[in-house]
């Protein structure tokens, strides 16, 4: 029988993180996964979102994720939600989950006609590793680790490197 390891919320901390740093970070690493998932046509993903057809966008988004990360280190979280509006304005969001590692972070993968977005809304750090020591770069080599191929250079954060400061 396996254990449960001990997490601990890093939400507390959101005051004295740079979260905007940790969502670059984090949408970096995922441009290729999002840009596979982007073949799909947007009408199909709308329809899937609409009808709660949860079964349907796990398979899209696993599919586009399995070329690049590991297992289901990058998983749909089984929520999509539908901004309605004018045509402009619509958007498509999707609840996430990244888990590698000692750390879990659950955010929406937000599809509009005008961007796309990365929105973190939680952070979970195992015991193991201490809330001081979290930052966008230990946060960019867990997910590289958790890639299959490195990230390609365009698509790097100037967060990732060591010693990097934001300007």
């Amino acid at each position: 029988m396996r254990s449960l390891r001990a997490v601990e919320a890093a939400a507390p901390l959101r005051e004295h993180w740079d979260i905007q740093a940790f969502e670059e970070v984090l949408a970096c690493n995922i441009k290729d996964v999002i840009a596979d998932f982007c073949l799909t046509d947007p009408e199909i993903i709308r329809f899937y979102a609409d009808n709660q057809l949860h079964g349907n966008m796990d398979e899209m988004v696993n599919s586009s994720a399995e070329l690049y990360f590991k297992g289901r280190t990058l998983s749909y979280g089984y929520v999509a939600q539908v901004g309605s509006g004018r045509e402009d304005a619509s958007s498509i969001a999707l609840d996430m989950e990244f888990n590698h590692d000692s750390v879990t972070v659950f955010f929406q993968l937000i599809f509009s006609s005008c961007y796309i977005g990365v929105k973190i809304s939680e952070v979970l750090l195992e015991a193991a590793l201490r809330k001081v020591d979290f930052n966008p770069s230990l946060f960019g080599r867990i997910l590289s680790s958790a890639r299959l191929r490195p990230l390609p250079a365009r698509f790097k954060s100037p967060y990732c490197p060591a010693g990097s400061m934001r300007h």
